[in-house]
């Protein structure tokens, strides 16, 4: 029971922030903070999920603080269908970054993504020392929440530009 304790904290957290933005009628808003939710809940519960292959005996992995990690970005193995899911479930909170935030641009994009990866990732590496999370901490998840968000915002500017140009331009 003690390994939902996380679980329940961030999603109380994440609960009153999503009830800030409705109260204040924020919607945008509302959504981002549902998709930090959404992020959490599907890395720091204690239920892993596993799409990837037969491949891990491939894998370098390490036993730190009460987890395993990987520490080795895109090793042999890595790419897997898990490493695929994890790029396109960031890609909506990259768009959320770019309608929250219209004025920031690529590098920011690049910024936010790696600040998700890495606290999603420190995330789990935490609950894995504190109340034994049973979460793996990899690498390989940073760069692919990082590249989600990226896209994310890339392909709602592309959409923004493209709306400006061909619907409002008439």
């Amino acid at each position: 029971m003690s390994r939902w304790v996380p679980t329940v904290i961030v999603s109380l957290i994440w609960l009153g922030l999503s009830l800030n933005a409705l109260h204040h009628r924020h919607y945008r808003r509302l959504w981002w903070w549902l998709g930090c939710w959404g992020l959490s809940l599907l890395t720091w519960t204690p239920i892993a999920f596993s799409f990837g292959s037969d491949t891990v005996a491939v894998i370098t992995t390490h036993w730190i603080a009460g987890g395993i990690w990987v520490l080795q970005p895109l090793g042999r193995g890595s790419i897997d269908t898990s490493f695929w899911l994890n790029i396109l479930m960031t890609v909506p909170q990259g768009c959320l970054l770019r309608l929250n935030w219209p004025r920031l641009r690529w590098p920011q994009w690049l910024l936010a993504g790696l600040a998700t990866g890495l606290s999603l990732e420190a995330g789990q590496a935490i609950g894995n020392w504190l109340v034994h999370l049973g979460r793996w901490v990899d690498i390989n998840d940073v760069i692919t929440n990082c590249t989600g968000i990226v896209i994310g915002a890339a392909l709602t500017a592309l959409a923004q530009y493209w709306w400006s140009k061909n619907i409002k331009g008439d």
